[in-house]
């Protein structure tokens, strides 16, 4: 007996689950590093070219949700388009909403939390959680598969603890509020949040809060500036080449994932590029 699927005026047959999705690239390294080869970890957004906040889905990744045992969303209104999916396909039980169910967030939280390497480690135990109560045969492999992959990270916040003992205490400016908890875990503050909001936002910073910016580049009252790669804009460039000018050092980050880098790969690049600014 199949189960008959009306989404969108089109009809479509609800396949074996073999499947687990995640809205985007980012989860999906520490869910397939639990899952192992159970299932196949497939993400709706796969680009750094592609905005999870504006992103408008399709039939084929209405069918996919559909078709998924397990679905891994952001959750804080960064990826809201999948929770209409989940629901009009019945899935809301198999959702892990992981800012809501697995971080206990509020609306208003920044919404960013993978820039917590202890946050994704949350996640993964979640995912081992999940899948040994939907797959109980295989609850040692998943608890092995956790266990395995949070050591990994482990490797990641014995650097972050090394560098905040450099950087407590430190300040930076950033482009938006994209690594709010990992400049947290180093004990790092964010001088310009409102800019950086306004500019996440995507409205006009205050005159007041370019001036202080521009204030603070020029006089050195920041350690450095963390630049979002993906999105540009004319008081970005701005204020970039006056950190150039005034000798602050710039730190490059992307929000999402590219396509061929997985989680580890690219929170140890960002953090690698922490430690040069660091050791200059």
């Amino acid at each position: 007996m199949t189960l008959m699927l009306i989404l969108g005026g089109c009809t479509q047959t609800k396949h074996a689950q073999n499947t687990i999705t995640t809205t985007v690239n980012t989860y999906k390294e520490p869910v397939q590093s639990v899952v192992g080869d159970k299932y196949k970890v497939e993400a709706i957004i796969k680009s750094v070219n592609v905005d999870p906040h504006s992103f408008s889905p399709s039939n084929n990744n209405a069918k996919q949700i559909a078709d998924s045992k397990l679905i891994v969303s952001n959750g804080l209104g960064y990826d809201d388009w999948v929770n209409k999916l989940v629901t009009a396909n019945s899935q809301d039980k198999n959702l892990i909403d992981f800012a809501s169910n697995v971080l206990h967030k509020k609306n208003g939280d920044n919404e960013h939390v993978w820039f917590g390497v202890t946050n994704v480690q949350k996640l993964s135990q979640a995912v081992y959680k999940k899948m040994a109560k939907t797959d109980p045969q295989n609850k040692n492999y998943y608890q092995k598969n956790y266990q395995q992959y949070s050591d990994k990270l482990n490797k990641l916040i014995v650097r972050e603890n090394k560098l905040k003992k450099q950087l407590n205490g430190k300040k930076a400016y950033v482009t938006e509020p994209l690594p709010y908890y990992l400049l947290k875990d180093l004990g790092v503050t964010i001088d310009n949040p409102h800019f950086a909001k306004a500019v996440e936002e995507d409205t006009d910073p205050s005159i007041s809060d370019i001036e202080n910016m521009q204030n603070g580049l020029k006089n050195h009252k920041v350690d450095f500036l963390i630049v979002n790669k993906q999105v540009t804009s004319g008081i970005i460039t701005k204020m970039t080449n006056l950190a150039k000018k005034n000798n602050v050092p710039i730190l490059y980050f992307t929000e999402t994932l590219p396509s061929n880098v997985g989680y580890y790969q690219w929170m140890n690049g960002n953090l690698n590029q922490i430690e040069k600014v660091v050791n200059k």
